[in-house]
């Protein structure tokens, strides 16, 4: 009589990974491992980074990308502007704090603006924080390179913005 053999275990979505999941870095070591790197602000840093990551393996790949000193910005996809959270990519400026200064002005010289030009636009930062700013302006921004122009066509999006490649 032929025995049959052995049943194998099930991997459906179900059942749990026979292999144990890598543990997740503690806030601590990330920490740590950012200030070793020299990153001034480390404690802010691993906060963002530990927020932005869904596994112990992203969080890892994270860290390592912002240890070897690729800006945080770029690691993240996103900076900070004037309150908006504004997509970033390689290749593609990120925007400064001291360009706020910029939004600030332009608001302060035209409160009620109703067209926005965004030129040499990047990210089109200076065009979302306005559009965001304005009672429902037309954005139209402008930039030569093909990331930005794809970067800053995501930001405006929402503010129904318009993007040139020239």
């Amino acid at each position: 009589m032929a025995s049959s053999p052995p049943a194998r275990p099930s991997l459906s979505a179900s059942s749990p990974s026979p292999l144990p999941s890598a543990p997740c870095p503690s806030r601590d070591s990330v920490v740590a491992a950012l200030r070793t790197a020299g990153c001034v602000f480390a404690e802010d840093e691993a906060a963002l980074l530990m927020a932005a990551a869904r596994t112990a393996g992203e969080l890892t790949a994270l860290i390592d990308r912002r240890v070897s000193g690729l800006p945080l910005e770029l690691v993240l996809g996103w900076a900070e502007f004037r309150g908006l959270r504004v997509a970033v990519a390689p290749g593609v400026f990120v925007p400064r704090r001291r360009t706020e200064f910029l939004v600030d002005e332009a608001l302060a010289h035209a409160p009620h603006a109703s067209v926005v030009v965004d030129l040499c636009c990047g990210s089109g930062a200076v065009g979302a924080a306005l559009a965001a700013a304005l009672d429902r302006p037309e954005v139209h921004a402008a930039d030569v390179d093909p990331a930005a122009v794809r970067c800053a066509r995501g930001n405006l999006a929402d503010a129904g913005g318009r993007v040139y490649a020239g």
